[in-house]
């Protein structure tokens, strides 16, 4: 017999059989199949995924957090300094403020560093990867020998366009592209000022014959 003739069969049987069930049994059926298959297939994919989703925004959340802090930390030490002439008192209070915001700043870019690699997993693609490079960037800056005044020079402008192509408004496309341009133009100037000048060589001197 055919195998497609065989098949018709098999569903003439299985349509003669729903036949004789109620309309209720019918209903019931249909119920515990849907709830079979929800619960070993669908259920577990839906965990799954809620939980990936949940890691996500949890990785989004804390990269956003301490890039803020690096933002608002360096605009303090920048603004507020340690004028001359005032009191005992007064100078130990900004000296202990700004100790604190150096802290900040420090706790921020290692956070940073240390978890760049979940770029990858909340941007995809090249913006991903340019990401992770600004978190390497921005600790390289402020552990380096440079002045402060440098560094918080370089610290700020990188963390605002930073900011403005991950944070800002994805609906304003011209100025997230100026951000990537502006971010990938700073920390390849950044980084070519840490590379060690190379020697020049000197010419050997002529041989008299």
């Amino acid at each position: 017999m055919p195998v497609r003739l065989r098949r018709l069969l098999r569903l003439a049987r299985i349509g003669a059989m729903l036949d004789w069930i109620p309309a209720w049994g019918s209903a019931a059926l249909i119920s515990m199949a849907t709830t079979i298959i929800t619960g070993r297939y669908i259920s577990p994919l839906l965990e799954v995924r809620n939980r990936r989703f949940q890691t996500k925004m949890q990785a989004q959340e804390k990269i956003t957090t301490n890039a803020l802090s690096i933002l608002t930390a360096v605009i303090k030490l920048r603004e507020v300094q340690v004028p001359d002439g005032v009191t005992d008192t007064l100078r130990a209070a900004l000296t202990e403020e700004r100790d604190r915001w150096h802290r900040q700043v420090d706790e921020a870019t290692r956070h940073l560093t240390d978890h760049a690699q979940e770029f990858v997993f909340t941007f995809r693609g090249p913006i991903g990867v340019l990401g992770m490079r600004y978190c390497g960037t921005a600790r390289m800056v402020w552990i380096s020998d440079r002045t402060e005044e440098t560094k918080l020079r370089h610290l700020l402008e990188i963390t605002e366009y930073f900011h403005t192509l991950f944070f800002g408004n994805r609906w304003n496309l011209r100025s997230r592209v100026r951000a990537m341009g502006e971010l990938q133009r700073l920390m390849s100037g950044i980084e070519e000022e840490a590379r060690p000048p190379v020697p020049q060589s000197r010419a050997a001197p002529a041989i008299e014959v």
